[in-house]
């Protein structure tokens, strides 16, 4: 039944024009203010300060600050345009329509209510009549009086579907007002790219539109009563994509399909929805669904949404992670059965199904936590060992540079082992032993000539942030904890930049840097207590420093074991006390970059040719990662990681 209540709210006129004012306030103040130090600097050239040889050009050294200043001014005030264009083609209409179905929803319900209780008394009076055999005269009355009810209740009826439809249609076009404004707003550019006098790029805390970095150290990533246009936008996504699920779930399944058809990105954005509104959407939907003995979803919302948009549910971070598993490898069928599948996606969706089908060392099966094309149409997932939703500690890890499903082999090893070996470490120890890892694969970490950027590990720490407040939302009580390997490091730290407090430990291996911001905000998590970070990384990787090189251009140029209260660990080959035994045992050195065991030619001497000639002669050798199982690396990794487990979990 249509509720007031449920009718999406429209942004109020005084709002917007608040926010439009407060922009031409900044774009007019910042115009002013660059051309009075424009001013007053050239000033400083015709009193002759600057009458020194070679000094012709100081007094224009600020014409192209003054320049980006003025781009900048444009740009607020183009923003400010893009609202008073929304504020006046779409929202104004859309507070009238609300405020119209606001007044028609109870006239019409309680119509309809009226109606259905009159037809049920009619009803009533008619069977009653019949079955006393009543007079001719109360039968004729009843008769009439029954259909009069009837006709009237279908009248209600029609009125109501007419309201049912009215309501969705406002909401749809509530939902694509904001993405107009959103998308507006993204395409503003201008005071994005700033440089110096002389005409150089520099580093700015304001990144691009929608993205701001802490003013300065120790300040919050956002107001607590506002939100960062970045963060307004992944709302308004996730309370979009919240009721596009809606809707996929009780429309006309041949709508559904093609929508998803015309909509193949929309995927993406599902991992968007607030945790906690993702929860009690489901448990709506399974309240409204029923299910098989097999557990299959067979009818309600939940039932449609299994057959035509399994992976809809499937990406929702926040819900049971059976359901999550359940759905995704669904969808994963659904995906592998296309008959236009490319033979790339293919193998790496057959890697994803192979690898769920392997049973764990302690007989249980990995989950499929999540699936999606990415925009580019190549397959991302995250998979997970042990019970998430009920494990005293949970772990994510996450992989380097030109990284995808291809590598899942090597990755999915990479997790089993650690699972495992973390698992027989508390076993040993006479500790409950109550873990669960997630491995995560479902960001794009680019290749070799995108290493020095940001917006890959932006977009990366974005994702992970959601799928942490997924694992909070199901396990409140869980010690949340993260690892990441090269440009992962990057990622990874920058989420828990933006997440101060969520996750309790960190382990970096071979970092690719992380960026000045991030290195504060973890410094200052150290300093507080809430966060322990490890790093380590081994002299012979000669590749981890070059992401970190500011002279090609690299935004996350920090060495991470340079920030204050880290703690370092070993990975060049030494004993690892306590792993193993009580006296613990020795661990292998890592030979280069590799997070996993990787062969490769090295010069083991010089053979002489026919003329005297020397040559190299090499031989095939097999090289340990940071991460193989037999690394002094991985096992401090457990180590650390059972000692983190005892601050939460208990012995037998």
């Amino acid at each position: 039944m249509p509720r007031v209540d449920d009718l999406p709210r429209v942004v109020e006129e005084a709002v917007l024009s608040d926010l439009g004012a407060r922009l031409e306030l900044i774009a007019g103040q910042t115009s002013r203010s660059m051309a009075d130090v424009e001013e007053r600097w050239r000033g400083l050239g015709e009193h002759d300060v600057f009458d020194v040889a070679g000094t012709e050009e100081v007094g224009s050294l600020l014409a192209s600050p003054a320049r980006d200043a003025g781009f900048f001014a444009d740009a607020l005030r183009t923003a400010r345009d893009a609202l008073s264009q929304a504020e006046t083609e779409d929202l104004a209409p859309l507070r009238k329509r609300r405020a119209e179905l606001e007044a028609c929803i109870p006239t019409v319900v309680a119509e309809y209510e009226t109606a259905a209780d009159g037809s049920m008394r009619a009803e009533a009076e008619y069977r009653s009549a019949q079955r006393t055999e009543a007079g001719v005269h109360v039968l004729e009355t009843t008769t009439w009086a029954r259909v009069a009810a009837h006709q009237v209740l279908q009248s209600a009826e029609e009125a109501l579907d007419d309201l049912r439809r009215d309501v969705q249609q406002f909401e749809e076009d509530v939902e694509e007002a904001e993405d107009r404004l959103s998308s507006r707003l993204r395409g503003i550019a201008g005071g994005t790219t700033v440089h110096d006098g002389a005409g150089s790029e520099v580093r700015v805390s304001q990144d691009f539109w929608g993205f701001v970095e802490r003013a300065y150290p120790g300040a919050p990533a956002a107001a607590t009563t506002s939100r960062t246009l970045s963060e307004q936008l992944t709302h308004v996504l996730g309370r979009s994509t919240e009721r596009r699920i809606e809707w996929l779930s009780k429309t006309d399944p041949r709508d559904a399909t093609t929508w998803l058809k015309d909509h193949p990105d929309f995927l993406q954005s599902i991992a968007f929805v607030d945790a906690g509104r993702a929860a009690r959407l489901f448990a709506e939907m399974a309240a409204a669904s029923s299910a098989a003995e097999d557990g299959e979803w067979n009818t309600g919302p939940l039932g449609q949404l299994m057959t035509v948009a399994p992976l809809a549910v499937g990406n929702l971070n926040g819900i049971p992670t059976a359901q999550r598993n359940l759905f995704n490898q669904k969808g994963l069928s659904r995906m592998l059965a296309q008959d236009d599948l490319d033979d790339g996606t293919r193998s790496q969706l057959g890697e994803v199904q192979s690898r769920l089908r392997q049973p764990l060392d302690d007989d249980t099966m990995p989950s499929l936590l999540s699936l999606f094309p990415d925009a580019d149409g190549s397959p991302r997932a995250n998979l997970a060992y042990g019970d998430i939703d009920g494990a005293t500690q949970v772990t994510t890890i996450t992989h380097g540079l030109s990284t995808n499903l291809r590598s899942l082999p090597d990755w999915f090893s990479t997790g089993a082992d650690l699972y495992s070996t973390l698992s027989n470490e508390l076993d040993r120890t006479d500790h409950i032993s109550d873990v669960a890892l997630v491995l995560v694969m479902d960001w794009d970490s680019g290749d070799l000539p995108t290493v020095w950027g940001i917006d890959g590990p932006d977009a990366g720490a974005a994702r992970l942030s959601e799928t942490w407040k997924g694992i909070r939302q199901l396990n409140p009580g869980a010690q949340l904890n993260a690892a990441g390997y090269s440009l992962g490091t990057t990622m990874t730290t920058q989420a828990v930049a933006d997440n101060p407090g969520l996750v309790s430990h960190v382990w970096l291996f071979g970092s690719a840097g992380i960026t000045p911001q991030t290195g504060e905000s973890l410094a200052e998590q150290i300093d507080a207590g809430r966060t322990a970070v490890s790093v380590t990384h081994a002299d012979a990787d000669g590749i981890a420093e070059w992401g970190r090189k500011s002279w090609l251009g690299s935004r996350h140029s920090e060495d991470p074991r340079e920030v204050d209260g880290v703690h370092v660990f070993g990975s060049d080959g030494g004993w690892v006390p306590g792993f193993g035994s009580p006296e613990g045992e020795y661990g292998e050195a890592t030979d280069g970059h590799n997070a996993r065991e990787s062969a490769g030619d090295e010069v083991v001497g010089w053979g002489a040719g026919p003329d005297g000639t020397l040559y190299p002669e090499f031989h095939r050798m097999e090289k340990t990662g940071y991460l193989d199982p037999w690394a002094e690396s991985f096992k401090h990794l457990v180590n650390e990681m059972r000692e983190a487990y005892d601050e939460v979990g208990g012995l037998r």
